[in-house]
């Protein structure tokens, strides 16, 4: 498993919602996978994705030609406390 993580940044606010929500929409990756990165990309609070390794590298693929950084790691980089 492999997880991609998505941090917030402004310029993601840029890009067109419904162009985000085609290039999701096209990979071969769970419909909740679809709905968590297009979560991630526009939430403040930095999120991501936990795929196999094949489905990670088309997310990985589609968030580049989208502009959206991202980071592939083991787990997820953002702990967050539940309180908050």
């Amino acid at each position: 498993m492999v997880y991609i993580n998505i941090p917030y940044v402004p310029e993601n606010d840029r890009i067109d919602r419904a162009r985000t929500a085609n290039e999701l929409k096209l990979l071969n990756i769970g419909e909740a996978a679809k709905h968590d990165a297009f979560e991630a990309i526009y939430n403040k609070r930095p999120r991501g994705v936990d795929l196999d390794k094949n489905q990670a590298a088309l997310l990985q693929e589609a968030l580049s030609r989208l502009g959206v950084p991202y980071r592939p790691s083991n787990e997820s980089e953002y702990k967050y406390d539940p309180r908050s």
